[in-house]
C-alpha cells in the first residue's frame, strides 16, 4: 500500500478534490447550532480542512473553528486567506489523524468534529481506524461527528466497476483503487465503503446513534460521472476502558 501521508503532504492544494456544495452538512450544522444551549459558540474541529474554505464559512456562521490538515502548503494558504478577512477567523494546525500517535490539537475537547470525505482517502484500514479513534478522543462526551465518505458505486457507474476489478489485486482490498491523473499517474489510494461497513467501523471505534444517509451525486474528481456518497451523523460514547478503539 502507498504511503498516503506522503501523497497528501505534497499534494498541490489548488487541486485537492473537494465539494464546494455541502447541503447535507450545512442543514445538519444549522440544526445543531439552533438546538444548542446558550453559553457561547459551539466548538468545531474541521479534519482535513485543506485551504480552509469550509472552516471560514463555519466560523462566519457562528462556530468557533479549528481546522487541521496534513498539508503544510494548504495550511499556509488557509492562514493567508483568513488573515485577509475581517473579524476573528478560524485557527489552523498541522496534524496527521492517520498516524498511530494521537495528534495534539489546541482548543479541545470539541462539540463537533467534521470529516468531509477524508476517511475514503486517508490510507489503509489501520489509518481509517486511527482517524475515527482520534476524532472520538477530540470530542467531548456525547459530542457530534459528521462524516462523509465515498460509497461503493459499481452499480451506478461502470467506470468504478472496472477500477475495482483492475486495482483490487494491487491494493489487496475490495473497493479500494488508485486515483490517477489524466496521464495515468497514481495520485493517492481511495476506498469506497458500503453503508454496513461504515456503520460497523464507527461502532467499533466508540460511536453511537449512527445515522447513514446515502445519496447519488457527482464524483469529486469526475464532475460528469455519478457516484454514491454516505453522509453520517453519530455521537461520541464515553470511553469504556484504556483499550477502547484498539483492535
Amino acid at each position: 500500500m502507498r504511503d498516503a501521508g506522503a501523497d497528501w503532504r505534497r499534494f498541490d492544494p489548488r487541486t485537492i478534490p473537494s465539494k464546494e456544495a455541502t447541503p447535507h452538512l450545512d442543514k445538519w450544522l444549522r440544526t445543531i447550532r439552533a438546538t444548542a444551549p446558550d453559553g457561547g459558540p459551539l466548538t468545531l474541529l474541521d479534519v482535513g480542512c485543506g485551504t480552509g474554505q469550509l472552516s471560514r464559512r463555519w466560523q462566519e456562521e457562528g462556530f468557533s473553528v479549528v481546522g487541521v490538515d496534513i498539508n503544510p502548503t494548504a495550511l499556509a494558504a488557509a492562514r493567508a486567506a483568513t488573515a485577509a478577512c475581517r473579524g476573528e477567523g478560524p485557527r489552523f494546525a498541522e496534524a496527521d489523524f492517520a498516524a498511530d500517535r494521537p495528534p495534539d490539537i489546541p482548543g479541545g475537547p470539541f462539540d463537533v468534529v467534521v470529516c468531509q470525505l477524508v476517511i475514503s482517502i486517508i490510507g489503509a484500514a489501520r489509518q481509517r481506524r486511527n482517524l475515527l479513534r482520534h476524532a472520538h478522543a477530540c470530542l467531548r462526551p456525547d459530542g457530534w461527528l459528521f462524516l462523509s465518505a465515498s460509497g461503493v458505486s459499481d452499480t451506478v457507474n461502470a467506470g468504478y466497476a472496472r477500477l475495482y476489478a483492475t486495482d483490487a489485486p494491487l491494493t489487496g482490498e475490495p473497493y479500494t483503487y488508485f486515483s490517477r491523473d489524466e496521464q495515468g499517474t497514481i495520485l493517492y489510494v481511495t476506498h469506497h465503503f458500503t453503508a454496513a461497513e461504515l456503520e460497523e467501523l464507527l461502532r467499533e471505534e466508540g460511536f453511537t446513534r449512527i445515522k447513514v444517509t446515502t445519496t447519488l451525486e457527482t464524483s469529486s474528481r469526475r464532475p460528469g460521472e455519478a457516484a454514491c456518497f454516505h453522509h453520517v451523523t453519530c455521537r461520541a460514547a464515553a470511553a469504556t476502558g484504556p483499550d477502547r478503539g484498539h483492535h
